[in-house]
């Protein structure tokens, strides 16, 4: 746990030094982070500190990255009316790129914020008809309502906080791997957690691909094939949404850290569920969000993480941290709601070697300093 003085002394991921952490300050006595300017360090990373937040303004009229990032917020927690809120919104842009980039993440939410394949399928069904800007907006606000009515992640009935908790130890996991993130060892590591149905060392080599340079299409291949090796029609499912919109998801693999969870053992209660979608609903919906729009607010900070967007609140981020944290505020409250108080336990410090004694982190100082 942090100090007093919200300090923390971390152990490296490759050797046996140990490094202060101010949580204050986002600073780290690492060499990367001394060879700044550049990106955090991986040890702020762990901490869910990432890049210098950019200054957040409210504005009743945000930018279209900080509106879009409200859709996906509001996605993630279940505020299907404040999702359509920002569809709304997000349709008065017009640039030639716009459309695509809402449908995007639209089709990525599915999977990134909920555990359904079927709702992942329907999505990427009508993803070509979503990225047109002739296509009217009720069909885009049915989809956001179709994924708002799956429990999310954070939800037990979803199956997802052991996702979450999983993909957090896999990150960790793949920090302290001492070898070479090479396509060799990620597949081997991706089949040893399938055989040994380790859903942590799965999903550890899911997220080396990456770093392995290749490609998210052939990293589909890749799980397709896995999938139909260990015939796990569910992973097989999940390989093929990704590959049927292979372009707009270069970069993303929501869809392939699902597959291999799922071939490792993981079980998702909603898998084959999906609720009907009304048009009456939806159109409701849109009336509601067009009304709002007569007397608009300033866009909520938990809309805006500083990362995908200006902005400074990190919690509802797509990152497995932030994730894990949401599935303990639920647990801890009964609910996610942006006003409730985020708590110090919370944060999950898995899989990170900390000594956080005020006396260890002075002893370390006078150490860098020649003892004086």
């Amino acid at each position: 746990m942090p100090t007093k003085n919200n300090m923390i002394r971390l152990k490296s991921f490759t050797g046996n030094a140990w490094y202060n952490i101010s949580l204050d300050r986002r600073t780290c006595d690492c060499p990367a982070f001394r060879m700044m300017p550049g990106p955090p360090c991986k040890h702020l990373n762990a901490f869910g500190i990432y890049s210098e937040r950019k200054p957040f303004i409210p504005s009743s009229h945000p930018t279209f990255s900080q509106a879009l990032s409200g859709l996906v917020k509001s996605l993630r927690i279940r505020r299907v009316e404040d999702a359509v809120y920002w569809l709304v919104y997000l349709d008065n842009f017009r640039e030639k790129t716009s459309r695509f980039r809402v449908a995007r993440r639209l089709l990525i939410g599915s999977a990134e914020d909920g555990h359904s394949v079927a709702v992942m399928e329907k999505v990427v069904e009508r993803f070509s008809m979503l990225t047109r800007g002739d296509t009217d907006l009720l069909y885009l606000a049915a989809e956001a309502v179709r994924i708002c009515k799956i429990p999310n992640w954070w939800h037990p009935a979803s199956g997802g906080p052991d996702y979450i908790y999983s993909g957090l130890v896999g990150e960790r996991e793949l920090l302290h791997f001492a070898d070479e993130h090479n396509l060799e060892n990620m597949t081997k590591l991706i089949e040893q957690g399938v055989e040994k149905r380790k859903k942590t060392t799965a999903l550890a080599g899911v997220m080396g691909l990456s770093d392995a340079r290749l490609g998210s299409t052939k990293q589909a291949e890749l799980i397709l094939a896995s999938a139909k090796k260990h015939q796990h029609p569910l992973a097989e499912r999940l390989a093929q949404v990704h590959l049927s919109a292979r372009s707009a998801l270069s970069g993303d693999n929501n869809f392939l850290c699902q597959a291999a969870w799922m071939m490792a053992g993981g079980q998702s209660p909603v898998a084959d569920t999906m609720e009907p979608v009304f048009a009456a609903e939806v159109m409701e919906l849109l009336d509601k969000a067009k009304n709002r729009w007569k007397r608009p607010q300033p866009i909520p900070g938990w809309c805006c993480d500083g990362v995908h967007s200006a902005g400074e609140d990190v919690r509802f981020m797509g990152m497995w941290n932030h994730m894990f944290a949401v599935c303990r505020a639920f647990e801890h409250y009964g609910r996610v709601d942006p006003d409730d108080e985020w708590i110090d336990k919370f944060r999950c410090d898995d899989g990170l070697e900390i000594e956080s004694s005020l006396q260890s982190i002075a002893e370390h100082d006078q150490l860098q300093s020649g003892g004086r």
